[in-house]
């Protein structure tokens, strides 16, 4: 979405889930949504309470109402896309596998097997991997500070999603490169 101007809410800017998606998932907009946080003086609340609101007063679910609040504080200038609540950034790549989430988990073990480092990053411990009934998850921290943790979980038609989150990163280069690098171990 180009950048307009709106002369009760403020400049627009590209939001990174669609304006369909929002409108079907919750009725609004995101003009909407804008508007009523910045009347509900949302810009004075802390990421949880925005979240909360969304929440409590407008029956808005866990996932969207995170979603709303993103880009709620995008939209007043609070964070940079990639850029979390605490000022720190993270880089998401997601891919869809063919099979079931143990299946993905193993390609996904396989693929990282023995390494010690990340694009010259070296691994400040063992990885780690935990199972819930609907997700699976492989967690590493580097020794720059940074973590890593793969999420796995179910598709319709048989497959799995595998979400690569970096998080503590220190600014917009670090998402730019962790995301090259890790787009590219997808493809090896």
């Amino acid at each position: 979405m180009a950048a307009s101007k709106s002369s009760n809410i403020g400049p627009m800017r590209a939001q990174t889930v669609s304006e369909e998606a929002v409108t079907k998932a919750t009725g609004k907009r995101w003009k909407q949504w804008f508007a009523l946080l910045k009347k509900a003086k949302a810009d004075m609340l802390s990421h949880a309470a925005i979240a909360r609101k969304l929440s409590e007063e407008h029956g808005v679910s866990g996932w969207w109402a995170q979603s709303i609040t993103v880009e709620f504080e995008r939209f007043i200038g609070r964070r940079a896309v990639g850029q979390t609540s605490a000022g720190d950034y993270q880089a998401t790549i997601t891919r869809t596998l063919p099979g079931p989430i143990d299946d993905a988990l193993k390609a996904w073990q396989r693929l990282v097997r023995g390494r010690a480092e990340f694009d010259g990053v070296p691994l400040a411990a063992k990885p780690t991997v935990s199972k819930t009934e609907k997700w699976r998850y492989w967690r590493a921290s580097l020794e720059d500070g940074s973590k890593v943790t793969v999420t796995i979980g179910a598709k319709p038609d048989g497959k799995a999603q595998l979400a690569i989150n970096h998080d503590k990163l220190a600014g917009k280069r670090g998402v730019v490169r962790w995301k090259a690098y890790w787009k590219g171990v997808l493809s090896g």
